[in-house]
């Protein structure tokens, strides 16, 4: 008897245990996006580090201040990309920016054609 529920006791622990791993398109999911994350992530640090050794090599002498410009910037617009989709920016919030942004243009036009001393705001 003690046997058997032993037996049975690790039997359960195991599918316990393994459960996460085999069972579960949940976990699965999870576990793909963290590792997407961590990727853009490593990627983006990278980024961070070429931009240090372009200061750097502008700071000694071996780039141009052009050369140095547009190097910085490429590497920051790349880099606010990757962060853009690490932190799950999606194509709905585009949208929402899209619509926030004509509805503050449409607040400007208001302001710029109300009379002198009116506040539309």
């Amino acid at each position: 008897m003690p046997i058997a529920l032993g037996t049975l006791l690790a039997l359960v622990s195991i599918a316990v245990i393994a459960y996460p791993f085999l069972g579960s398109k949940r976990y699965r999911l999870v576990s793909e996006r963290f590792v997407t994350r961590e990727k853009l992530r490593a990627e983006r640090l990278r980024i961070y580090r070429k931009i240090t050794d372009v200061e750097a090599d502008f700071t000694s002498g071996d780039l141009t201040e052009a050369d140095y410009q547009y190097q910085r910037d490429q590497l920051r617009t790349l880099a606010a990309k990757i962060l853009r989709q690490e932190s799950g920016a999606t194509t709905t919030n585009s949208k929402r920016d899209e619509e926030l942004e004509k509805e503050i243009s449409r607040l400007r036009e208001q302001t710029v054609q109300s009379p002198e001393g009116g506040d539309t705001l």
